[in-house]
């Protein structure tokens, strides 16, 4: 041990080694939300409509409340079931890629939640950069989206 260095001058005190952890922290979840955001407009796409799908049901069922869901090839848009019929909330959400409704057949029908955790079934394609995606739902099951 060198002269005059004691015991307590060696190591790195408490406020050095939270300051570490922090930045660690701070880059660990940089790291992790970067990795985890979809990256092409077809991952975005199905992954937003899944997202939307699935609190769209379960807001229905908590609310005890019938809520739907617009489709079209340029987005979708919220919709609330009162006495006079649909009406939107909110703005409609443009979709990034190229979107199919397949099911329902009518476009001016919308998809309807019901507080039973029912819906109507729906199958939309989506497509981008030579790739497509199916996103269906038979109405009593969870939505289901494949990359094909």
């Amino acid at each position: 041990m060198e002269p005059g260095v004691t015991c307590a001058d060696r190591g790195f005190t408490l406020v050095e080694l939270m300051v570490v952890i922090a930045i660690l922290a701070v880059l660990t979840t940089g790291a992790v939300l970067g990795v985890n955001r979809p990256r092409t407009a077809l991952a975005q796409d199905w992954s937003q409509f899944g997202e939307v799908h699935a609190r769209l049901r379960e807001q229905a069922v908590t609310g005890q409340q019938v809520l739907g869901l617009a489709l079209s090839a340029a987005g979708y848009r919220r919709m609330r079931r009162g006495p006079a019929g649909w009406s939107p909330l909110g703005a409609q959400q443009d979709w990034r890629g190229r979107a199919d409704v397949q099911r329902p057949l009518d476009a001016r029908e919308v998809v309807a939640f019901l507080p039973t955790g029912r819906s109507t079934p729906v199958r939309l394609r989506f497509a981008a950069d030579g790739r497509s995606a199916i996103c269906e739902s038979d109405g009593w099951g969870p939505l289901e989206c494949a990359v094909r």
